[in-house]
């Protein structure tokens, strides 16, 4: 869908308050970074739909606006090197909270020790964390939130979920290379 200026003023104008509520509230952000990620991502937003990689957009702009606000509040996270803390829809990262069968799909591996299998999880959030875009966005999007493809093609801007079915793989392969480097020298010390 193609949308004028005046629409776009007011979807802007429309969605501020709100979007700055939720940044503050689940991020814990100050309202000026909560102002920069909102004008950053409306501009990615602008941008994206100037380009007409929008015009197939299945969910609501507000929706998709949303996702880009989360993706740009981690990234400042990120730089500052904070910890998440993310609440309501969003599972806290800093908890196993996760899937068992995700991480084992993610790492295939099998073991019964509590505490390997905790050091592991550790081993593997802090990898994802530290990966740059779009790895990181995609590995949480699928193996933590659960996120189908055809979601993750239409919030982060992809063509097509075949699209993001290539990248999650040479992702997958890089976070087994720094999985594979870590944990032997980890795991080796309990030797």
């Amino acid at each position: 869908m193609a949308y004028t200026e005046q629409q776009l003023n007011k979807f802007a104008s429309e969605q501020w308050e709100k979007t700055l509520a939720f940044l503050q509230g689940t991020f814990s952000l100050q309202r000026v970074d909560c102002e920069n990620i909102f004008q950053d991502s409306f501009l990615v937003l602008y941008r994206q739909i100037k380009e007409g990689k929008l015009d197939d957009l299945r969910s609501s702009l507000s929706t998709y606006f949303n996702a880009i606000c989360r993706n740009k509040a981690h990234e400042l996270l990120r730089k500052r090197g904070k910890e998440l803390n993310i609440i309501d829809e969003y599972p806290d990262t800093t908890k196993s909270e996760y899937e068992d069968d995700r991480i084992d799909k993610l790492l295939a591996l099998e073991d019964d020790d509590t505490e390997i299998a905790e050091r592991k999880d550790h081993l593997v959030r802090q990898i994802v964390s530290d990966m740059p875009e779009p790895c990181n966005n995609i590995l949480w999007g699928f193996y933590r939130d659960g996120f189908s493809m055809k979601t993750m093609a239409e919030m982060f801007g992809y063509k097509s979920e075949g699209t993001v079915k290539v990248t999650k793989h040479r992702c997958c392969e890089k976070f087994r290379e720094h999985y594979q480097r870590l944990s032997k020298d980890i795991f080796e010390e309990d030797k």
